[in-house]
C-alpha cells in the first residue's frame, strides 16, 4: 500500500549536498568569515562575487541584494558572546556587537572601554580625542581608531580576532592576563572531596587484617574567600582480637585569600613555611606569601633580559641548546627581551639579529640557574606568625619568620630571611649569581638557641653556622649537565629550628648534620646513543660517627620498538651497612594507538642476595580512556635461599560521578584484596552535582538539555541529566580551554558553542555556562502566498527582530525550536518585502526517523 505522498514529503528530507552548503552558509549558527591574517596584517581576501543567474531574483523581478556577504568576515548584525582575541593571545568572552555599515558590510564595532581592556596605548594615536571617556559608549570600527588594526568575526566559531601593531598596544609578558579577569568563582559553592578504600591482607598462619580508610577534603568559598579543611578516618580489624583500630584525624583547617596586588596569598589556620631558603615546617598561624603563578608564564622562574641595538625592522631569534625559544620583530633602536620562558637549569642563549636589508649580528647571553635566583627587577618574600604544629611534640614554640628574595639584574640576585622564637633565633644572608662560568649560589645562616634542657647534654647554650653553596652549569661542548652540585657546612652549635623544637621535647636523638654534598649530572650521547646519568649524595653528623652516602648511576635509551634503562646503585649508612643494587627494565609498546597496551620486563639484584622479576601489562581502553588496567606476574628471592612467586592486578574505571577501582595479588602464601572508591561532591547555586576527585581550581559546566555530551578536558566526564558536568584540576591564573563534545546528546538540543575559555583564581569553583538550543531540527519549506519560494538571503527573524537564519535555495531554512511562534522574513525595507509565518512539526510514525535525515515541514509567509 503507498504511503500518504504528502505526509511522506513532509516528514522526512534528506538534502542534497549543494543545499546543505547554501543552508550553512545562509544560517547565523555556522556564518562564515575570512580571519584576516592577525600576524603579518595582510589584508582581507577579495570580495567573493555571487552570479545572480545562479541564485535567481527577488519576487518583484529585481537581483538579490547579497551585498553584505560579498565581504570577508560576513556575518548577520546583533549581539555575539564570542572568544575575543588580541594579537592571537585569548582576552576573554566578551559581547560583540556587530553592525551593518552603509557599504552593507557588517564589522565589529568598539568603544573606549573595550579598546583601553584590549591594551590600546591611546598617548601614541594623533586622533585620540575621536573617541574621549566621554563618548565611550559609541561604537567604531577599530580601523578608524588605531591605524593598521583589524577585526575579523567568525560567527561559526564565535570568535572575535584583533590585529593591533605593537607600537599602539601597552607592553605585557607574553602569557599575561589581566587579574580582572581572574574568576573568583561563584560567590557561595563547596565541595567534599572523598577518597575510601578497603584493604584486606591473608598472612596464611599469622592471621588475617582488613584496614578501612576515608580521607576527606571539605572546602566553602564565601566570596574570594577559600575555607578548606581535610581529616581522615582509619580503622584496623585483626582477626582473633577484640576491639579495633579506629582513629580521626584532624590534618588542617585554614582560609586563604587572595592579595592580588601583592601577587600574592593570605592563609590563616594550618598550612607550612615555604622552603625556597630555610627547611619547611607546619605551623598554625597566619601568613602572607608570593604566589609566583599569579605571573605570567613567560615571568616565572629565572631567565635573564636580552638587550641590544636593532639598526632597522630586525629579527630577533634566541636560540638555547640548538632549539629555537623566541623571535620576534623589533623597531629600530635599543631593545630588550624581558619575558623568556624559563627553559631549565642551564643553557647559553645564542641570539642572531636579522636586519631588514640581511645582515646578521650574533652574540651570547649566558644562562644557568639555581633554585634562588630572580629575574631583574624580581621579588619573592614571605611572613609567617604562628606555632610550631607537630602532634609529635608536646612543646610546639611560637615563632616569626620572614624571607626576602630580590633580583637586581641578569647577573646578582640577594636573599636573606629570619626566624625568631622565645629561644631561638636564626639569620640568614646569600646571594645567588649568573656567570659565564655557571649559576653560583652562597649564603650563611647564624643560629642561637638558648635555655635548652640539661638532659640533652649539651649545655644551655647553643651558638652555630651553617654555611651553602650551590652550583649548576650546561658545558657546552660536552653537553655535560650539571643540574644542582651542593655543599653544606655546619658547626657543631648549629641547629635548625624543627631540630631546635625536637631537642626542647628530648622526643628522640637529634642528629646534627655536619657535613652534606649532593651532585646531579646529566650527559647526553651523540644522537641514537642514550643518556647517562649520575646522581648522589652523602652526610655525616656531629653527634653520629660513620655517614650516609648514596649514590647512582645509570643509561637509558629509545628505539623504535621501545625503551630501556639500566642502572647500578650504592647505599651506606652511617652504621657501616652498604648495599648494592642493580636494576634492568625494558618497554615495548604493542601498538601504534595511544590506547595500546604497554608491556614492561624489569629485573633486580642486589648485594644482599636479593632479587626480583616482573613482567607487566598496562594500558587504557575505552571510548573515553576511562578504562585503565595493569597486570603483572613476579617472582622474589631472599638472602640466595628463599623464594616466591605470585601475581596480580588492578583495574580502574573513571565516570562523572567518581572513579572505582578494584585489585588483587598473591605472593607464597600471602594474599590481599582491595576495593576503592574515589571522587567529590560539589556544591553550585545550580544544585549538587557528583565528580571525580577534584583539584585546587574546578569550573562547573552548566549546558541545559546537553545530556550525554562528553568533557574533552577528562577522561569518562559527560554531561548529567540536571546538564551539570564538572571539570577538575584547571590551572589557576592561566586561561583554561574546556570543551563539550555533542556526541552522545539528544539530537533534539544543539550546543551554541562548544568551547570555552577560562582563567580561574586559586581555589575556585568557577561557572561556565554553555547555551542551548532545544527543538527538534527541521528544514521549513517557506512559501508566498502564491507559491513562489521566498528569496535566497531573506532574513528570518523573531518577533522582537532577532535574526535566526537565512533563506537558502529553495525557500528553505533551518529552524530549531521555533514551531507555533510567529516569526517574520524581510529581503527590504518595503512593506512588501516583508512577510510573517508560523509552522508546526509534521506527524511521524514511530522510528520513521531514525538517522534517516531532518524533519520538514511546509509553511506560507504571508
Amino acid at each position: 500500500m503507498m504511503k500518504n505522498p504528502s505526509r511522506q514529503a513532509s516528514a522526512c528530507w534528506m538534502p542534497k549536498p549543494l543545499s546543505l552548503m547554501l543552508l550553512a552558509v545562509f544560517s547565523p549558527a555556522v556564518a562564515w568569515a575570512v580571519d584576516a591574517n592577525p600576524v603579518d596584517g595582510a589584508a582581507a581576501l577579495s570580495d567573493v562575487q555571487f552570479n545572480p543567474a545562479f541564485l535567481g531574483k527577488t519576487p518583484d523581478g529585481k537581483p538579490l541584494d547579497l551585498s553584505r556577504f560579498s565581504g570577508s568576515g560576513a556575518a548577520l548584525p546583533g549581539t555575539y558572546r564570542a572568544d575575543v582575541f588580541v594579537n592571537m593571545s585569548w582576552l576573554g568572552r566578551r559581547d560583540v556587537v556587530l553592525r551593518e555599515g552603509n557599504d552593507h558590510k557588517v564589522v565589529a564595532c568598539f568603544n573606549r572601554a573595550m579598546l583601553d581592556e584590549m591594551g590600546v596605548d591611546f598617548s601614541r594615536l594623533q586622533n585620540s580625542d575621536t573617541l574621549t571617556r566621554q563618548d565611550a559608549s559609541r561604537c567604531h570600527e577599530i580601523g578608524a581608531i588605531v591605524p593598521g588594526a583589524l577585526s575579523s568575526f567568525n560567527a561559526g566559531d564565535l570568535k572575535l580576532d584583533v590585529s593591533i601593531p605593537q607600537l599602539y598596544v601597552h607592553s605585557h609578558a607574553r602569557g599575561y592576563v589581566d587579574p580582572q579577569y581572574w574568576d573568583a568563582g561563584a560567590p557561595f559553592a563547596g565541595f567534599i572531596n572523598y577518597n575510601t578504600n578497603a584493604y584486606r591482607y591473608d598472612n596464611g598462619s599469622a592471621g588475617k587484617t582488613t584496614q578501612y580508610y576515608l580521607g576527606s577534603n571539605a572546602g566553602l568559598n564565601i566570596g574570594e574567600w577559600r575555607l578548606r579543611h581535610n581529616a581522615a578516618l582509619t580503622q584496623q580489624n585483626y582477626q582473633n582480637q577484640s576491639g579495633d583500630g579506629r582513629h580521626y584525624q584532624s590534618i588542617s583547617a585554614y582560609a586563604q585569600h587572595d592579595l592580588t596586588a601583592w601577587q600574592s596569598v593570605l592563609t590563616v589556620g594550618d598550612s607550612f613555611t615555604p622552603s625556597d631558603l630555610f627547611s619547611s615546617v607546619g605551623f598554625r598561624g597566619a601568613q602572607i606569601n608570593s604566589d609566583d603563578r599569579m605571573l605570567p608564564e613567560s615571568m616565572q622562574g629565572y631567565a635573564p633580559v636580552v638587550r641590544g641595538v636593532a639598526e632597522t625592522n630586525a629579527r630577533v631569534s634566541i636560540r638555547q641548546n640548538g632549539n629555537l625559544i623566541y623571535e620576534n620583530t623589533v623597531p629600530p633602536g635599543e631593545f630588550q627581551i624581558n619575558d623568556l620562558y624559563n627553559t631549565g637549569y642551564a643553557g647559553d642563549l645564542n641570539v642572531t639579529v636579522t636586519e631588514a636589508d640581511g645582515r646578521t649580528r650574533q652574540f651570547v647571553v649566558p644562562y644557568a640557574a639555581v633554585p634562588q635566583l630572580l629575574r631583574a627587577s624580581q621579588s619573592r618574600y614571605s611572613i609567617t606568625a604562628g606555632q610550631l604544629r607537630d602532634e609529635s611534640l608536646n612543646t610546639q614554640p611560637k615563632f616569626i619568620q620572614a624571607t626576602y628574595q630580590r633580583g637586581l639584574n641578569n647577573t646578582v640576585t640577594v636573599y636573606g630571611g629570619l626566624i625568631a622564637a622565645e629561644h631561638y633565633q636564626a639569620g640568614m644572608l646569600g646571594v645567588a649569581l649568573n656567570t659565564p662560568f655557571g649559576a653560583l649560589a652562597s649564603d650563611v645562616t647564624q643560629s642561637q638557641a638558648r635555655d635548652l634542657p640539661a638532659a640533652a647534654g649539651l649545655g644551655t647554650q647553643l651558638t652555630g653556622q651553617s654555611y651553602r653553596v650551590t652550583y649548576s652549569k650546561l658545558l657546552e661542548t660536552t653537553r655535560t649537565n650539571f643540574t644542582v652540585a651542593a655543599y653544606r657546612y655546619s658547626t657543631e652549635g648549629y641547629l635548625e629550628f624543627n631540630s631546635y623544637a625536637a631537642l626542647i621535647n628530648q622526643s628522640s636523638v637529634v642528629y646534627r648534620t655536619r657535613n652534606k654534598f649532593q651532585l646531579n649530572v646529566d650527559q647526553p650521547l651523540a644522537e641514537g646513543w642514550g643518556h647517562v646519568f649520575v646522581s648522589g649524595s652523602t652526610q655525616d653528623y656531629w653527634n653520629q660517627p660513620g655517614r650516609d652516602l648514596l649514590y647512582q648511576a645509570g643509561y637509558s635509551n629509545s628505539y623504535k620498538w621501545g625503551s630501556f634503562s639500566v642502572s647500578a646503585g650504592r647505599s651506606k649508612d652511617s652504621q657501616n651497612n652498604n648495599t648494592t643494587q642493580y636494576m634492568l627494565s625494558i618497554s615495548i609498546p604493542l601498538g601504534k594507538q595511544p590506547t595500546s597496551p604497554l608491556l614492561t620486563a624489569s629485573l633486580s639484584r642486589d648485594s644482599m642476595h636479593n632479587g626480583s622479576e616482573q613482567l607487566s601489562l598496562s594500558g587504557s581502553a575505552g571510548e573515553m580512556r576511562n578504562i585503565s588496567y595493569n597486570a603483572y606476574a613476579s617472582a622474589n628471592q631472599f638472602n640466595g635461599k628463599d623464594s616466591s612467586t605470585g601475581g596480580g592486578g588492578n583495574l580502574q574505571y573513571a565516570t562523572s560521578v567518581a572513579t572505582f577501582s578494584a585489585g588483587a595479588s598473591s605472593m607464597g602464601n600471602t594474599s590481599q584484596q582491595s576495593l576503592g572508591v574515589s571522587g567529590a561532591l560539589v556544591f553550585h547555586p545550580g544544585g549538587v552535582t557528583a565528580a571525580q576527585s577534584l583539584g585546587e581550581s574546578i569550573a562547573v559546566i552548566e549546558a541545559p538539555g546537553a545530556e550525554g555530551a562528553m568533557v574533552n578536558n577528562v577522561n569518562g566526564v559527560r554531561v548529567n541529566h540536571d546538564g551539570y558536568a564538572v571539570v577538575t584540576n584547571l590551572m589557576p591564573y592561566r586561561q583554561n580551554d574546556i570543551t563539550l563534545d555533542p556526541k552522545g546528546m539528544n539530537e533534539d538540543v544543539e550546543l551554541q558553542e562548544t568551547s570555552s575559555k577560562l582563567a580561574p583564581r586559586s581555589g575556585a569553583i568557577a561557572m561556565v555556562k554553555f547555551p542551548t538550543q532545544q527543538g527538534k531540527p527541521m528544514i521549513v519549506h517557506l512559501r508566498q502566498a502564491n507559491g513562489d519560494n521566498l528569496p535566497v538571503g531573506a532574513s528570518v527573524q523573531q518577533a522582537d527582530g532577532t535574526e535566526l537564519a537565512m533563506v537558502g535555495q529553495g525557500g528553505r531554512t533551518f529552524l530549531r525550536g521555533q514551531e507555533g511562534k510567529p516569526l517574520r522574513v524581510s529581503w527590504g525595507a518595503q512593506a512588501k518585502q516583508q512577510c510573517s509565518f508560523s509552522y508546526v512539526s509534521p506527524l511521524q510514525d514511530a522510528g520513521e526517523r531514525k538517522n534517516k535525515g531532518y524533519l520538514q515541514a511546509e509553511a506560507v509567509c504571508q
